[in-house]
């Protein structure tokens, strides 16, 4: 077979415009060589003259793979672009741009066709390979909390809730590093759903809602550790806060008397002492309040005059 007149001869017959008369002929030249590059770009380029994208596509793809296994990765980046643009579904085409863009540490891009590819697998509901995508995600920016979240999302809702729960803290221990406070709240929440048992997490956005002035979401912590315990002192603390906050003056009073129970019981006189100082701020006609006062001794009575 002599190639070079084959390949003459194809490419008269596509400048007459007989594109599959020079399909067959370049086809010929494949059957002896494969992997003939050139020749796969152009039958490529010719099926897309036909407007035959399904086969355009598969002929560029080859090539691409040709260019990404011999290192010539933007030739690579370019080749699958066009694929894309002939068929923007094919999944497999996008997870090889995610991985070449991470060849080429181009992180952004890579992370962009890695979403691309998760998503999809989302939406046919193969866990598996979105959940491998999204792990590829973290790996490649660990620093990602958007990706970080969506993975988490995904353990959640396949009852993964251990797996879940490791990514949420991850997450929300750089929302915290990062002083992103708002964020913070979001995930650590979403922790709370998963461990309500979490009473240090559920304590601490007790506190942080108290600094925000939001004394509702407080209490709805607080009740969780109460519940729990209901002679913890830090959490009778910020139980009394929270009414204090509220205007509830009664409810606040009624927490530091058990407060103040818990220290005297504890042996820590001076704080329940510290503590019935608040309650006669709060409210110094309190009967208790009062019983606590020494009650003045009587003087006795002047003898009579001789």
């Amino acid at each position: 077979m002599d190639k070079n007149k084959i390949i003459e001869a194809a490419a008269k017959l596509v400048a007459k415009g007989a594109y599959d008369k020079a399909i067959k002929e370049y086809q010929k030249v494949l059957d002896a060589d494969p992997k003939d590059v050139r020749i796969l770009q152009k039958m490529g380029e010719l099926y897309g003259k036909k407007n035959d994208n399904t086969q355009a596509a598969f002929f560029f793809t080859k090539v691409a793979e040709s260019y990404a296994t011999d290192g010539f990765f933007l030739k690579a980046v370019a080749l699958y672009k066009q694929v894309l643009k002939l068929d923007p579904t094919l999944v497999e085409v996008n997870l090889k741009l995610a991985e070449l863009h991470q060849q080429l540490q181009l992180m952004s891009e890579s992370m962009a066709y890695y979403q691309t590819v998760a998503t999809h697998y989302d939406q046919k509901g193969d866990t598996k390979r979105s959940l491998d995508t999204l792990r590829k995600m973290v790996d490649l920016d660990p620093d990602n909390v958007a990706s970080r979240i969506k993975l988490a999302e995904l353990y959640a809702r396949e009852q993964m809730n251990g797996e879940a729960v490791g990514e949420f803290r991850r997450a929300a221990d750089h929302l915290k590093r990062n002083n992103r406070t708002d964020d913070y709240l979001r995930v650590a929440e979403r922790i709370t759903t998963l461990e309500p048992s979490n009473l240090q997490l559920a304590r601490e956005l007790a506190e942080l809602y108290l600094q925000r002035n939001d004394q509702k979401r407080a209490l709805a912590k607080l009740q969780v550790c109460f519940k729990a315990d209901p002679r913890d002192v830090n959490t009778l603390k910020l139980l009394a806060t929270a009414f204090q906050g509220l205007g509830q003056t009664s409810k606040t009073v009624s927490v530091y008397k058990e407060l103040a129970k818990v220290y005297q019981e504890r042996g820590r006189g001076g704080d329940a002492d510290g503590i019935w100082d608040k309650i006669a701020q709060l409210d110094a006609n309190d009967p208790d309040l009062l019983a606590r006062r020494p009650k003045p001794v009587a003087r006795p009575a002047p003898a009579p005059a001789p």
